[in-house]
């Protein structure tokens, strides 16, 4: 097929890929399962996730990407070729690639995932911060002169940004996030109930019953993992409001930032962005009062959880592919093996 665009947000642990007109068309863990010897990787996506913590000798699983960032270049480039490939099928026409990424991104990350893409078989790269794509994912033009303030809570990052007229007058990224929270729930149950979870377990005790402010009627779940004097299995159950008390330094310090951030924004753009609201997209927006603990931070500022926020980003290069005559006027190009040093 000739002329084939992807967006692609490149997720601390996930990968979801767009193509315009036809939307989201893969959404993948960024984990890879790898010969330890070889390098070679076995096996990329969700398979490689649920290995991890049942690999057979031999074998290791890990992200590719940590906080938005290439972790291990030869991996995430074998990663990247075969979910590109899933893609485009036999097609001997190389795709373009929007690569959604942190507002924070050094410019040798950038070069660098530049880099990966094209040696992955990409044609040429563009990079978009993940706020402005997420604006676009949310439903908002932020190509329109009137400020949107969008929070996107990821598994690496909490990327805020006001965006007004096709830029960010305001950007702030903070490395906490999803990961964060499944740490601190592990590191809780091991010192509380004596417990070991795997982090897939831990994930799933966040998505049930973490809430980033105090619940008035408790929910409750099963941790289930090796008791660590005995090391036989061992089950107990967790409350949502112990989690809370347990990360509430973790949930305090994102609101912190978007009160800091909020107040340095103008007037004019606090104004549109009362009247507007607050966009909370990625996946951890769905964790429960993470609206209420920003609208808090805010003085009460009404905040809007996306619709499907963890594909926002996704969504969101697949119509900025679909505006790039109005991107490339601020900037935002795409950029060619010859642009680039490839390794």
């Amino acid at each position: 097929m000739f002329g084939y665009d992807l967006g692609i947000d490149l997720g601390t642990n996930s990968i979801v890929i767009s193509v315009p007109g036809k939307g989201v068309v893969l959404n993948e863990p960024t984990y890879v399962a790898y010969d330890s010897n070889t390098k070679k990787v076995l096996y990329a996506g969700r398979r490689a996730y649920f290995l991890q913590g049942r690999e057979p000798e031999g074998v290791s699983v890990l992200p590719a990407l940590h906080d938005g960032a290439i972790r291990e270049y030869d991996l995430t480039e074998q990663m990247l070729r075969a979910f590109i490939s899933k893609i485009i099928g036999k097609s001997i026409f190389k795709p373009r690639v929007l690569a959604c990424i942190p507002s924070v991104t050094t410019d040798v990350e950038k070069r660098t995932i530049i880099s990966v893409l094209i040696s992955a078989g990409a044609r040429s790269v563009c990079l978009l911060e993940e706020p402005l794509a997420a604006a676009f994912g949310a439903g908002i033009d932020p190509m329109q002169a009137v400020g949107t303030f969008v929070i996107d809570i990821g598994a690496g990052t909490t990327d805020m940004a006001v965006v007004t007229s096709g830029s960010m007058a305001q950007t702030e990224t903070v490395k906490i996030a999803g990961n964060d929270f499944d740490n601190e729930i592990i590191k809780y149950i091991k010192n509380t109930h004596g417990l070991l979870v795997g982090v897939v377990s831990a994930e799933e005790i966040k998505k049930s019953v973490l809430s980033a402010v105090e619940r008035e009627q408790d929910v409750m779940t099963e941790a289930r993992g090796r008791d660590i004097k005995t090391g036989l299995p061992l089950c107990v159950e967790i409350s949502g409001n112990e989690l809370y008390f347990a990360l509430k330094p973790l949930f305090d310090s994102i609101a912190s930032t978007a009160k800091d951030m909020f107040e340095r924004t103008t007037p004019q753009l606090v104004a549109d962005i009362t009247s507007r609201g607050v966009i909370l997209t990625g996946g951890c927006a769905e964790i429960y009062g993470m609206d209420k603990l920003i609208s808090e931070a805010l003085g009460g500022v009404e905040v809007n959880v996306a619709n499907e926020p963890k594909l926002c980003v996704a969504k969101g290069a697949e119509i900025a592919l679909e505006k790039m005559h109005i991107l490339d006027r601020y900037g935002y190009t795409f950029k060619t093996k010859e642009d680039v040093r490839i390794r």
